[in-house]
């Protein structure tokens, strides 16, 4: 008990370090809406209509990458994955804090043109032919890439094949005096400059809005926040902070200003190719940890794999089908001790700070014990000192310091569950 007094305190005030997008994508996950199979034909279908009729980068153009106005192109939303929205349309897009888009996947069985002339279908020769010698490339990968003035798209290969098109938002630089005068005065304005949502329109946050993307320390608050559309980082505690600046950075007249600075880091790196770069990787690596630690429902037809190797409200369970595609994703908000499936479509998961059941084609998680008091249950998750399950009684026994044994039985009918407490 004293060891998980200990733990709730050092939680509450850890450097960890959070992503809002990454909550963003799990609020989007687990707040899905669920449709009918007709529905959703009929929504895959309109959607795939009004793609067939403009190519995807000048679909994203027009609604000038702003989620709002996208909604026609995209149709319902079916999953979220490591920071991806899935939609019925076959895309997969990963929206920035202020609702637009920053990187578009095309899947497979995408069926529009990614670019004028380019499809799914298009070969590698193809390809290289069409759109000429690539501005980026990463052999290890099979990645090539290409710069245009509002937009990046890059092209993974397997076997002569594309695999993958990934497209980014490029975006241009309003007022490059913001930015000069801001990283002149990196620690004078030090306090504002790390908060920019409390901070409203100061300095660069007035001249180019809230940024893509913010990170934050639990209990402390943001300590870097990113334009990388603009090719713009920024760092660190409020009295030490650095800015880097990337090569896809478009005002390349300001460069030489900016590379006289005191923590002002020119960097030869592309801010858009890193990420795609790092999407790869982080993708390889999933796969890998899927083939060596995954848990197979009992048909194999879903493997649900867990990371608790990251920041504890990020750890998550990835489910994958048989043939590495994502299915879905399961963020409980701590790190994971256990996780077992009941059937071949429920699995029972089991944090630090609570338990559950989560239906996985639904992506429907039910609480059975959290840390606070939940009606009917008798104990909380902080009293419980392990665990144990019987799949033939579908039954859950948590039992307590004093060895008490509380016991909740189940009963799955479909997509639902019902549990009730034994007396």
């Amino acid at each position: 008990m004293f060891a998980k007094y200990v733990f709730l305190l050092l939680t509450s005030f850890s450097l960890a370090a959070t992503a809002t997008a990454i909550g963003s994508a799990a609020s989007v996950a687990t707040g899905l809406q669920q449709t009918a199979p007709s529905q959703t034909a009929t929504g895959q279908a309109n959607a795939a209509q009004e793609l067939a009729q403009v190519s995807l980068v000048h679909a994203f153009q027009g609604g000038q990458w702003q989620r709002d106005a996208l909604g026609k192109f995209l149709g319902q939303a079916v999953k979220s994955f490591d920071d991806y929205v899935y939609y019925q349309a076959g895309i997969a897009v990963k929206w920035d804090e202020n609702g637009r888009a920053f990187g578009v996947l095309a899947e497979p069985g995408f069926k529009g043109e990614i670019v004028p002339g380019i499809t799914v279908q298009t070969s590698q020769q193809e390809i290289l032919r069409k759109l000429g010698t690539p501005a980026f490339t990463e052999q290890e990968y099979g990645l090539i890439g290409y710069s245009y003035q509002d937009y990046y798209l890059f092209v993974t290969f397997a076997e002569q094949k594309a695999k993958a098109f990934s497209l980014y938002r490029r975006d241009r630089v309003p007022d490059t005096r913001a930015l000069v005068d801001m990283a002149q005065h990196l620690q004078a304005y030090g306090e504002k400059l790390a908060e920019p949502a409390a901070s409203g329109p100061f300095s660069i946050f007035a001249a180019w809005g809230q940024p893509d993307f913010t990170y934050h320390l639990h209990g402390i608050g943001t300590y870097a926040w990113e334009y990388p559309s603009r090719g713009i980082a920024y760092d660190g505690a409020p009295e030490e902070a650095t800015l880097t600046i990337y090569s896809n950075f478009p005002a390349k007249d300001a460069l030489p200003a900016l590379a006289k600075l005191p923590y002002v880091s020119i960097s030869p790196e592309d801010a858009l190719f890193v990420a795609e770069k790092q999407r790869i990787e982080q993708e390889k690596a999933n796969l890998l940890q899927a083939k060596s630690e995954g848990i197979f429902a009992p048909d194999r037809k879903t493997v649900a794999v867990i990371d608790s190797e990251v920041l504890y409200s990020s750890a998550s369970i990835r489910f994958y089908d048989p043939n590495d595609k994502p299915v879905a994703q399961l963020f409980p908000g701590h790190y994971l001790n256990k996780a077992v499936w009941l059937d071949n479509n429920w699995i029972y998961y089991e944090t630090m700070m609570g338990a559950g059941v989560y239906h996985v084609p639904t992506q429907k998680a039910t609480v059975i014990l959290s840390w606070d008091e939940q009606q009917a249950a008798p104990i909380t998750m902080f009293d419980v000192n392990e665990t144990h399950l019987d799949l033939a009684k579908k039954e859950i026994a948590f039992v307590s310091a004093d060895s008490h044994t509380y016991t909740v039985q189940y009963q799955l009918a479909g997509e639902r569950v019902f549990l009730a407490w034994k007396k």
